[in-house]
């Protein structure tokens, strides 16, 4: 009869609605991210699928610049806002205005490093994030950074069908862009570790991360601030 009258109260408990603010963190929500040509942005937010991301979409925006950009549509329940900013900060230079452009098309306005948010919390998420990295160094010392951060709304995202996984069927033609305009190159400069004959607490010989813990890059890139 106990084990009766669980059986029935946790049928009972799980009949009940779900709390509102329990069932909002399930929904889907978006972020918009511009830096360069989107179809070089678009495989790294792929890459964290496993995190929660469900879908990423290379695109622009309808405003007077047609600012190319990529849509990433995630689970705040599983994948933090964080987690996207320093995906994104992970890959692309934010101490420039023009993002590695494989010809004179990509120059200008529309291919700008933008963070475009939907309110105020995500704001203040994008800007602490640039602080923080700023301060590490990773992308040179003492180099502003010229990202901006934008009001998402009420501008619309526009999906580019014909540029959609582009580093997926066009494999080799993705490989030479990266190899052309340097981007590929740059960020594996940017993050090398790099190896000194140095002497350091009696310790001759040791690696220096340009990405650490100490400097907090990693715990941006991650999200982990």
């Amino acid at each position: 009869r106990a084990a009766a009258s669980r059986r029935a109260l946790l049928g009972g408990v799980a009949a009940l609605p779900l709390a509102p603010h329990l069932a909002a963190a399930e929904e889907p929500r978006e972020a918009i991210f511009s830096g360069g040509n989107p179809i070089f942005l678009q495989p790294w937010f792929d890459e964290i699928k496993y995190k929660g991301v469900k879908s990423v979409e290379v695109g622009r925006l309808d405003d007077d610049a047609a600012t190319r950009a990529v849509r990433v549509t995630y689970n705040p329940a599983k994948c933090t806002y964080k987690l996207l900013v320093g995906t994104y900060l992970r890959n692309v230079d934010p101490t420039r205005v023009d993002q590695f452009p494989a010809d004179a098309t990509e120059t200008g306005a529309a291919y700008r490093p933008v963070v475009w948010t939907r309110d105020a919390d995500e704001r203040a998420v994008a800007l602490e994030a640039m602080r923080l990295m700023e301060a590490s160094g990773v992308y040179g010392k003492d180099k502003p950074y010229v990202v901006e951060v934008l009001d998402a709304s009420p501008r619309a995202f526009v999906a580019d069908p014909a540029a959609q996984d582009f580093y997926k069927t066009s494999e080799k033609a993705y490989e030479k862009l990266l190899k052309k305009n340097g981007r590929g190159a740059f960020f594996e400069k940017a993050y090398r570790p790099i190896t000194t004959t140095a002497c350091e607490a009696k310790t001759c010989g040791y690696v220096y991360f340009p990405c650490s813990e100490a400097n907090g890059c990693v715990a941006v890139v991650a999200g982990s601030w």
